[in-house]
């Protein structure tokens, strides 16, 4: 095994997950149904992760990792200005990349710091590198990890390394004793760039030992501790 540039370590309390493969669309109980009408499908997937994450609702801060965010919405925005038509501002403001954490912030009335991650492919290490970042300064609250994407529309021509369905991955990272580590390693060899969150959900799910994702300068290497 390569030597790694290198490595932190976390402990993964809890793990969620939410596809549209799944055909079960966010019922959002919990909030009441004037708010729930104005929520995005995105904003819809993220509120009911986070409250099924973590449903006590003590105090949490949060990491929203994203590689494009509303992109459904911005297409729309962009479409819309093409033909000459005046923008919503409420589709405005729902649109930026932190909207989903304020949003989330406000229905669980968590005031602690959020951060929102955009990094390529490597989006969901950088996430959990912020969150091991905030949790070497201040070892409490925890901290909710959000790794969320919907489709890219078609009109952009994504690639093999987008996800072709929207998904969302949830983590609660706390201090407790680490049972998870990643390593930055050279890129030895060309990996095949498919979404990470994919990947490292059904490892997780497994019983092996490691897993090598794709990276833009590097490779990342998850180890189960």
């Amino acid at each position: 095994m390569l030597s790694p540039y290198w490595s932190i370590q976390i402990h993964l309390s809890r793990l969620s997950s939410w596809h549209e493969t799944r055909n079960d669309k966010p019922k959002l109980d919990f909030i009441a149904p004037l708010q729930r009408r104005r929520l995005s499908p995105l904003a819809r997937i993220n509120l009911q992760l986070a409250h099924d994450t973590h449903p006590e609702q003590t105090a949490l801060r949060c990491v929203f990792a994203s590689r494009h965010g509303e992109i459904a919405q911005t297409t729309q925005m962009l479409q819309a200005l093409a033909n000459h038509e005046l923008l919503s501002p409420a589709r405005f403001s729902h649109s930026v990349h932190n909207a989903i954490q304020g949003l989330w912030s406000i229905q669980a009335q968590q005031t602690a710091e959020c951060s929102a991650i955009s990094a390529g492919i490597d989006t969901l290490a950088m996430g959990v590198l912020e969150a091991a970042t905030l949790l070497a300064d201040q070892a409490n609250p925890a901290v909710l990890l959000m790794c969320t994407d919907e489709a890219v529309p078609a009109i952009f021509r994504p690639d093999a390394s987008e996800s072709t369905i929207p998904f969302a991955l949830a983590m609660l990272i706390d201090g407790q004793a680490a049972n998870l580590k990643l390593s930055a390693i050279p890129q030895s060899h060309a990996l095949t760039a498919d979404p990470t969150h994919l990947d490292f959900l059904q490892w997780w799910h497994s019983h092996a030992p490691q897993l090598i994702t794709a990276g833009a300068r590097c490779n990342w290497l998850w180890t189960r501790l």
